[in-house]
C-alpha cells in the first residue's frame, strides 16, 4: 500500500515537471538582423530594351540596276565609304547625250546671233529702195514734161485746124502738128504707165527691208528660246551628272550596319531600302514605367543597367527623358496597365551589346545617407496600412509599429520605432505572433 502510493507521488511529480519544463521551452526558432546605418536609394527597377536614338537608311537614290552588296550585318563602315554601287551604263549614255545636246545648241546660238548677212542685205535694199524712190521722182518729172508737151501739141494742132479752115495755112502743116500731137499723147501715156510701174516697183521695195528686219527680230526671238533651251540642257546635264554621281551610294555615318534589305543584283525603283546604318556609340535603353512612378524620375537621375546581356556587370548611365505621353500596355498577367517610356543614356557601351537586346534598369530617384535601415523582408503591414515589425526582447516577441522612409526592393529606412541595437526577426510569418517565446538562430548576427 505504501509501495503504490510513493510510485504514484513520483508519478504525478514527473508530469508536473514536464509540464513545467514544456511550458518554458521557446514556441519558435526565428533569425534575427538589427538594423543598420547605411545609405539607402530608392530606385524604379524595370525591364528596357536598348534602342538607337537614330538609324540611317541608305536607299536607292534613282531607279536602275544595283550591284550585289557584300557588306554583311555588323561590319564597319566610314563616312564617305562606298557601300553599294548602281550600273553606270545607261547613266553615262544619258550624260554624253546631255553634252552632245549642249553642244548642238551652242551651235545653233552662235549661228542665229551672227546678223552680219542680213545687215549687210539690209543696207543693199535700203539703197534700193532708196534709189527706186530717186527714180519714181524723176518719172514723175518726166511725165510732167510730156504732159506739158502734150498740152502745147494739141494747142498747136487745133491753131492750125483753125488756120486750114481759114486757108491761112497748109495742110501739110496740119498733118505734122496733128503727128506731133499724137506723139506727145504715145509719150506721156508711155511716161504714165512707166510711173505706174516704177511706183509698183518702190511698193514692193518697201517689203524688203521690213521682211530683213522681221527676219532678224524672228532670229532673235529664236536665239532666245535657244538660251533657254541651253539652260535646260545644262540644267539636265547636271541631273545626269549627278545621277551618275549617285551610283556610288556612300554611307553616311561612322558606324556599322544593323541590317541589310537587299543583297543581289537586281532593277530597283528609287527609294526602296538598301541598308540600315546605326552608331552603336549612341545606343540609348528605353525603360516603360508604371505613371504612377514616373513622376518620380527626372532626367539626370542615376541608373544601373545590368542583365545576362551584360557579362561584366551593370553599366552606369543618365535619364535622358520622361516622355511626356503615357500609353497602355497589358502585362503578362493579363492586367490593364499605363505606363511610360523613359530614355537612359549609357556612360559606356558594353562590348556584344546590341540593338533591341533586352535588359534591366534600376532608376535611382532619391537617395537618403546615414540612414537607420532593415531588409525589405522585416517589414509588414497591418489592417490599417501601417509599417510593423516583429522584435524580439528577452526571448519575446514583441509588435514594433515603425515609420518608413525611403523604400527599394531590397531595404527600407526606419525614420523612427526601433533602434540599431533591437533585433527584429527577419522574416515575420503568421506563425509568429506578439507575445511568442521564441529561440534566436544562433546564426543570427549580433547587434552592432
Amino acid at each position: 500500500m505504501k509501495t503504490s502510493r510513493f510510485l504514484a507521488i513520483v508519478v504525478v511529480a514527473v508530469v508536473i515537471a514536464l509540464v513545467g519544463w514544456s511550458m518554458n521551452q521557446p514556441d519558435a526558432t526565428v533569425r534575427t538582423i538589427s538594423p543598420t546605418v547605411k545609405t539607402i536609394r530608392a530606385y524604379v527597377e524595370e525591364q528596357a530594351v536598348t534602342e538607337l536614338p537614330h538609324d540611317y537608311l541608305v536607299s536607292m537614290p534613282i531607279a536602275g540596276w544595283l550591284e550585289a552588296i557584300t557588306l554583311r550585318e555588323g561590319d564597319a563602315v566610314t563616312v564617305d565609304q562606298v557601300v553599294a554601287r548602281l550600273q553606270t551604263d545607261d547613266l553615262s549614255d544619258r550624260v554624253h547625250q546631255a553634252q552632245q545636246r549642249i553642244a548642238v545648241l551652242e551651235t545653233q546660238i552662235a549661228e542665229t546671233s551672227d546678223h552680219r548677212l542680213e545687215e549687210n542685205a539690209l543696207v543693199e535694199v535700203t539703197a534700193t529702195v532708196k534709189a527706186i524712190d530717186e527714180t519714181v521722182l524723176a518719172a514723175e518729172a518726166k511725165l510732167e514734161a510730156s504732159k506739158a508737151l502734150l498740152e502745147f501739141t494739141e494747142s498747136e494742132a487745133l491753131r492750125l485746124r483753125g488756120l486750114v479752115e481759114g486757108s491761112s495755112a497748109a495742110q501739110r502743116e496740119l498733118n505734122e502738128a496733128e503727128m506731133e500731137f499724137r506723139r506727145a499723147r504715145a509719150e506721156h501715156e508711155s511716161d504714165k504707165l512707166e510711173l505706174a510701174a516704177l511706183k509698183t516697183i518702190a511698193a514692193v521695195s518697201y517689203i524688203g527691208p521690213k521682211f530683213i528686219t522681221d527676219y532678224i527680230d524672228r532670229k532673235s526671238f529664236t536665239l532666245g528660246q535657244r538660251e533657254k533651251e541651253l539652260v535646260e540642257a545644262r540644267t539636265q546635264l547636271q541631273i545626269e551628272q549627278r545621277n551618275l554621281d549617285r551610283t556610288e551610294i556612300r554611307s553616311p555615318i561612322d558606324g556599322v550596319v544593323l541590317q541589310r534589305h537587299r543583297t543581289r543584283r537586281q532593277f530597283l525603283p528609287a527609294g526602296t531600302p538598301l541598308l540600315t546604318l546605326g552608331r552603336l556609340d549612341d545606343m540609348e535603353v528605353v525603360a516603360e514605367v508604371l505613371t504612377e512612378r514616373a513622376p518620380r524620375i527626372a532626367p539626370g537621375d542615376a541608373v544601373e543597367v545590368y542583365g545576362q546581356a551584360i557579362e561584366d556587370g551593370p553599366v552606369h548611365g543618365k535619364v535622358l527623358r520622361v516622355f511626356p505621353a503615357g500609353f497602355k500596355k497589358i502585362s503578362s498577367l493579363g492586367v490593364e496597365q499605363q505606363r511610360v517610356k523613359v530614355t537612359v543614356k549609357l556612360d559606356d557601351h558594353p562590348e556584344g551589346l546590341g540593338v533591341g537586346f533586352r535588359a534591366y534598369v534600376r532608376i535611382f530617384y532619391d537617395e537618403a545617407e546615414g540612414a537607420t535601415t532593415l531588409p525589405r523582408t522585416c517589414l509588414f503591414r497591418d489592417r490599417t496600412g501601417n509599417w510593423n515589425v516583429m522584435v524580439v526582447r528577452e526571448g519575446t516577441t514583441e509588435l514594433r509599429a515603425v515609420t518608413v522612409g525611403l523604400l527599394n526592393d531590397d531595404l527600407a529606412e526606419i525614420a523612427s520605432g526601433i533602434t540599431t541595437g533591437d533585433r527584429v526577426v527577419a522574416r515575420p510569418s503568421r506563425e509568429i505572433a506578439a507575445g511568442m517565446r521564441v529561440r534566436i538562430d544562433p546564426e543570427s548576427p549580433e547587434p552592432r
